[in-house]
């Protein structure tokens, strides 16, 4: 048997350890999926849903998680592992898929979805945003991703409406410096209604003439804008505190008011995993 040299404990010992941790992770892994299912049977019985994208709680969980995380393991590490995990027992007994925005580079949209969903759901490339758009509202449980480009090829988040495919949150969730699967973008998905408790609620904005040029101080973050003959289409983000008419005089206050605003949706606001402090949700802080 060897020693380490300071008279700790021996290498089997250690090995030992590792292989009895291993055991209890892989145990937990097979219990919490059993538990799982069983939420899922739950649910079904009772006329709930038990579906595969939880935003508002894997928000809670995650932020959870960044308040405990310590160690030399990467934050990313165990927020790929947990989301692996989640997706995979969640996901047991469905189908779902996650349709890829085709106008942002590939490469970086599998890795973001394999990083967020795993490996057990399939993934669907698009042709564009509004593709991705159509796909999720015509199904019943699917996702989709769409990156983020300050200016927009097309106004595609026309087609989000309470009824259809809505915002439901925003990527990379946990900020860090030189992180993996770091490309900014929302997720789309079905819901029985608006989310009216998101941190940050989302509306398609839309004028006549020029955007506002104070939007930002006024806190509301310009996500996206598309420019055409007709005016400006912009896609927004700002506190989900706010009912509309206040959204409307920040508008008002920052230039001009909008020809129409609609809520298309909202997410929990992401987490700088650098300092442990959420978003604030009015300061309209950009990921980009």
């Amino acid at each position: 048997m060897s020693h380490l040299p300071d008279g700790g404990k021996s290498l089997d010992d250690l090995r030992a350890r590792v292989d009895e941790i291993d055991a209890r992770i892989h145990a937990a892994l097979m219990e919490r999926a059993e538990a799982e299912t069983d939420l899922a049977a739950v649910l079904g019985s009772t006329g709930g849903n038990g579906a595969l994208y939880r935003p508002e709680q894997d928000a809670d969980t995650m932020r959870q998680m960044v308040e405990r995380h310590q160690g030399k393991l990467p934050l990313t590490t165990a927020e790929h592992i947990w989301r692996d995990i989640i997706c995979a027992c969640s996901g047991l007994d469905r189908e779902t898929a996650v349709h890829l925005d085709g106008s942002a580079d590939l490469i970086d949209m599998l890795d973001l979805a394999r990083f967020y969903f795993g490996f057990s759901v399939d993934l669907v490339p698009g042709s564009d945003a509004s593709d991705v758009v159509g796909a999720v509202a015509a199904s019943t449980g699917d996702l989709g991703i769409v990156a983020l480009a300050d200016r927009a090829e097309l106004p595609w988040w026309r087609g989000l409406s309470e009824a259809g495919a809505q915002v439901r949150a925003r990527l990379p969730f946990v900020v860090l410096d030189e992180r993996p699967a770091d490309l900014p973008a929302l997720v789309l998905a079905r819901a029985d209604s608006l989310a009216d408790t998101a941190d940050i609620a989302v509306y398609d904005a839309r004028w006549s003439d020029l955007l506002p040029g104070k939007l930002m101080d006024q806190g509301i973050e310009v996500l996206s804008f598309f420019r055409s003959a007709r005016g400006v289409d912009a896609l927004l983000a700002i506190s989900g505190d706010l009912r509309e008419d206040e959204v409307l005089k920040a508008c008002a206050a920052a230039g001009a008011e909008p020809d129409v605003l609609r809520r298309v949706g909202g997410y929990a606001a992401p987490i700088d995993g650098d300092t442990e402090d959420t978003f604030d949700p009015e300061g309209g802080e950009s990921q980009e």
